[in-house]
């Protein structure tokens, strides 16, 4: 996780230490120390840098691709998916509730990242606390999408249910 001090922590893009903009931070690294990409891992980035940054897809990416990993998704469940983003809970046994909810972007290196029983508020529009410009608007765009797959808690823990207990494929 990274480790953000005011005052003195920089944006990774701009090298600014003005943190009361909007930003976000990745944890841990998702590219090897000699990819380009390493420094910007595990560090803050203004929302507003990254909207522009020429290497937000690729870094994202980087991000992203694990979640669909079966050793990542071994720790929690992925009842649905898009073109551009995942939806995940967990962690739990398959009788219990998950803890959490979350929806992970594509081009974006962020979660959305909602407590279970709170997912109805979180889906509706409590995702967009603390997301402005570009960041909000892709939000938006995904959380459309998955408001149809699973707008509710009730229709997202039966979503789950039949992922958990699908038949396995010969």
């Amino acid at each position: 996780m990274a480790l953000i001090i005011k005052g003195k922590t920089a944006c990774a893009i701009c090298g600014g230490t003005d943190l009361s903009q909007p930003y976000l931070a990745t944890s841990g690294g998702a590219f090897p120390q000699e990819d380009e990409l390493w420094r910007y891992g595990d560090a803050p980035m203004h929302l507003g840098c990254l909207a522009h940054w020429p290497h937000r897809e690729r870094f994202s990416q980087g991000y992203f691709a694990p979640w669909k990993d079966d050793s990542v998704l071994a720790r929690g469940d992925f009842p649905a998916e898009g073109r551009a983003w995942i939806l995940r809970c967990g962690p739990a046994n398959p009788e219990a509730d998950p803890y959490y909810a979350e929806v992970r972007l594509s081009d974006w290196p962020m979660r959305l990242y909602s407590r279970w029983e709170q997912w109805t508020d979180f889906a509706a529009h409590q995702y967009r606390h603390g997301l402005v410009g570009e960041a909000l608007k892709a939000a938006d765009q995904v959380m459309s999408r998955v408001r149809e797959v699973a707008p509710d808690l009730e229709t997202l823990r039966a979503l789950r249910q039949r992922m958990l207990f699908k038949p396995s494929s010969p």
